[in-house]
């Protein structure tokens, strides 16, 4: 080893000439060290970083194995399936989803008096017909099931089955006319290139020509709405079509453009022509819509296709609209009016009462105010204007903390309370969307928007490639409870009356915990007639949908008709489906 002199070179022979040092070595020992510990930690903190940016990119892949993905069970459609007793069970942790379990109800003989009962349905006491449950079929859903179908037929066609099946499926699905604010690329109505308003101005009396540029191909609705909405009918040829308008087209506004604005005077009977079109052309398309809104959310004039009406203008379309319906055969529409939300029952209820004959029903969103208004808008019409109740839109938003306690708000501050005012339908809004509150408009007033589903996509790929959110497992569960048994020779579902007994066997403690609502349905014929007291020949399916928010299971005495069973209630949501004379 070479000896260092003061200046930090070594004594050599004569003649030898050293090499100068490299920077390396010149460095102390010292330092040496702290360089070598600086690059151990950051091919450690490299290491790191690459493993968990594998971790990070595996999750924000898409499934690789979609078909393994969880697409929960439900009975078939067929009439024994239907009427085989049993319950579906959600619990309020992952992993039990709408589970299916036969199970007899195990009722027992007539007895007159409810000793010990703790839940009386009585089934000769009647309320609303229901109509279904479902969510809205919008561009941005249709779009992502459609992605689906061309990257993963075999899982499409699975969650197909179980989103449109005629035992636990969607029984109605709303549709927009045109674009909404959750549409795809950009906005459109089915007639973009039609005249100036000045052109249209002198063609009022022609309605033909002015709508002779109407189409709806080679829009987001033929290339995405309509193909999953005829695989749908394929599951469900009894799936029920809300159409639903945004904006009609530019000219016939007051600003020109799609965003906001209201109708231009004189231009009522085009826009009811415009509709009647759009209706013959999914008719057309072979989906014949079952019901028609005059416009959606009339009170919210936005930066996205949207239209301010007011009551006045709104009953005038519905005449115009009735008869422009009727001109092309397509008298059985329903036109329901004010599509908006609770807040606005005094104009829903003047709509009503300046053309009663004219409107088929009355449409209520979420957003503002409070179910109980429904009643309020009851009250304010006229003697013999009473109409149909309809819950057509409600929105989720942002990511729950908890499922269980998600599916408690749903219920609730919209379901328990709308089936309450004798609502017909509830509808969520948007079927699916993807991990990002997407696909949607830029100028799309909800940025947190979820829909019942989150589906994978290329902005936001995930894995799984779907998951059912909170509110999707209500309309499984109400479904199932109220499916119209028309087709297998039984009629639809109504709300029947339930009480408390008032001498039961639960604790008064476990009522603050439990919730409910009953409904039956005819399974001969299409009347529900009163129940027997004698025979045990089965005449009607009965459902229970009860909500359990305490802490174990619950054994409750139910009386059905008279006649009792005991059923295990599991915290969670439960939907108990029986037949009983």
């Amino acid at each position: 080893m070479l000896s260092s002199s003061p200046d930090g070179g070594a004594e050599r022979g004569f003649g030898y000439t050293e090499k100068p040092k490299s920077r390396w070595g010149r460095l102390t020992r010292t330092k040496k060290l702290l360089i070598l510990g600086a690059i151990a930690l950051a091919l450690l903190a490299l290491i790191l970083g690459l493993a968990l940016g594998l971790t990070v990119g595996k999750k924000a892949k898409e499934d690789e194995n979609p078909d393994s993905d969880f697409v929960p069970n439900n009975v078939g459609g067929n009439r024994t399936s239907l009427l085989t007793s049993g319950y579906w069970y959600t619990a309020p942790e992952n992993g039990t989803n709408f589970n299916w379990t036969r199970a007899d109800a195990g009722l027992g003989a007539y007895r007159a008096d409810s000793q010990g009962v703790d839940i009386i349905i009585d089934t000769s006491q009647r309320y609303q017909q229901i109509d279904g449950f479902g969510a809205a079929l919008t561009d941005s859903a249709a779009y992502l099931l459609m992605r689906t179908k061309n990257r993963q037929p075999v899982l499409y066609n699975r969650l197909m089955d179980f989103l449109f099946n005629n035992a636990t499926g969607l029984q109605v699905t709303r549709v927009t006319m045109g674009s909404s604010d959750f549409s795809v690329n950009s906005a459109y109505s089915y007639l973009d290139n039609g005249p100036t308003f000045s052109q249209a101005s002198s063609q009022l009396n022609n309605v033909n020509s002015l709508l002779s540029g109407f189409s709806i191909d080679n829009t987001e609705t033929s290339m995405y709405v309509i193909p999953v909405l005829l695989d749908a009918l394929k599951r469900n040829p009894d799936l029920k079509v809300v159409l639903s308008p945004w904006s009609p087209p530019a000219f016939m506004k007051s600003n020109d453009t799609l965003n906001g604005g209201t109708l231009r005077d004189g231009f009522v009977p085009a826009l009811a022509a415009y509709y009647a079109r759009t209706a013959e052309a999914f008719d057309s398309a072979g989906i014949t819509p079952w019901a028609m809104t005059l416009q959606n959310e009339p009170s919210n004039v936005a930066s996205y296709p949207s239209m301010g009406m007011n009551s006045s203008v709104q009953s005038e379309l519905a005449g115009q609209l009735k008869g422009a319906l009727a001109r092309v055969n397509l008298n059985s529409v329903q036109v329901w009016a004010h599509d908006d939300n609770y807040s606005g029952y005094a104009g829903a209820a003047d709509i009503v009462n300046a053309n009663a004959s004219a409107v088929d029903g009355v449409a209520f969103h979420c957003y503002r105010g409070d179910p109980s208004e429904i009643a309020n808008f009851t009250s304010s019409l006229r003697s013999g204007n009473s109409k149909n109740i309809y819950m057509t839109e409600c929105t989720g938003t942002g990511a729950p903390n908890d499922r269980w306690e998600g599916i408690q708000a749903w219920l609730r501050r919209v379901y328990w309370p709308v089936i309450r005012q004798n609502s017909r339908t509830v509808l969520q809004w948007n079927l699916a969307l993807d991990s990002g509150y997407a696909p949607r408009l830029s100028t799309s007033y909800c940025s947190s928007c979820t829909g019942s589903l989150t589906l994978s996509s290329n902005r936001n790929p995930a894995n799984p490639y779907v998951t059912y959110n909170d509110q999707f497992y209500l309309t499984s569960h109400f479904a199932g409870a109220t499916t119209d048994l028309t087709n297998v020779g039984g009629g639809q579902a109504v709300r029947v009356a339930t009480s408390q007994g008032s001498q039961y066997s639960l604790q008064r403690s476990d009522w603050d915990c439990l919730n409910w609502e009953t409904y039956a349905a005819p399974i001969n014929g299409t009347s529900l007639n009163d129940p027997s007291t004698t025979s045990d020949s089965p005449t009607r399916r009965i459902s229970l949908v009860i909500a359990n928010t305490c802490s174990d299971t619950k054994n409750v005495v139910i009386s059905s008709d008279g006649r009792r069973s005991t059923f295990p209630v599991q915290q969670g949501l439960t939907t108990f489906v029986w037949t009983s004379p």
